[in-house]
């Protein structure tokens, strides 16, 4: 007999030191496959997450630009307007005078041009405060345009349409006008100086 035949091959736990190189390279190779899968996904959670954020984003940016839109359309359409250049102009007439807004509120001023006037005002700021309040007008470029006009048209007509709600029986008349004139008598408008 040969003195390399008879060599034993080394072992450990009855197999041979290569099988258990092999068996601990593929179960590194698979720990490996399985720890790279789980910083995929990870990853892949992260980036969705940065998408939907930065998708969130560019929406909100985009709403915004629509309720500007809209709202510039709105002040544009205003200066236009010819009903209601003209009720402007007679309510500014009133203002001038010291004219008494309240009195005009009672039925017997119920067909008194001046009275249509004051209500084709305040019928159109009760509109575009619902359409603030709504979401669908920017508050904040609105209020920058027309703040002293509003605030000053708020405090000559409260009495009017606190009068119409009375005699009416109608606590919500005109309350979208009330609620956006309040919130902009509590926070003024800034000074940009």
């Amino acid at each position: 007999m040969d003195a390399a035949s008879t060599v034993q091959p080394m072992t450990f736990l009855g197999e041979s030191i290569g099988f258990w190189i092999q068996t601990a390279v593929i179960l590194l190779g698979a720990g490996a496959a399985v720890f790279t899968i789980y910083i995929n996904g990870r990853l892949s959670r992260a980036a969705i997450t940065h998408n939907a954020a930065l998708a969130r984003n560019t929406m909100d940016h985009n709403e915004k630009l629509s309720r500007q839109r809209a709202t510039i359309d709105i002040l544009m359409s205003q200066r236009t307007d010819q009903s209601l250049i003209e009720a402007k102009k007679a309510v500014a007439k009133i203002h001038s005078s010291g004219g008494e807004f309240v009195s005009l509120a009672t039925s017997a001023h119920a067909q008194d041009e001046a009275r249509g006037h004051i209500l084709s005002i305040i019928n159109n700021y009760e509109f575009i405060a619902l359409g603030i309040r709504e979401g669908a007008l920017d508050e904040d470029l609105y209020k920058r345009a027309v703040y002293s006009q509003v605030t000053r048209d708020w405090s000559a007509m409260k009495g009017f349409i606190m009068e119409l709600r009375r005699q009416n029986r109608i606590d919500t008349l005109f309350q979208e006008f009330e609620k956006l004139a309040k919130g902009w008598e509590k926070s003024k408008l800034a000074c940009d100086g």
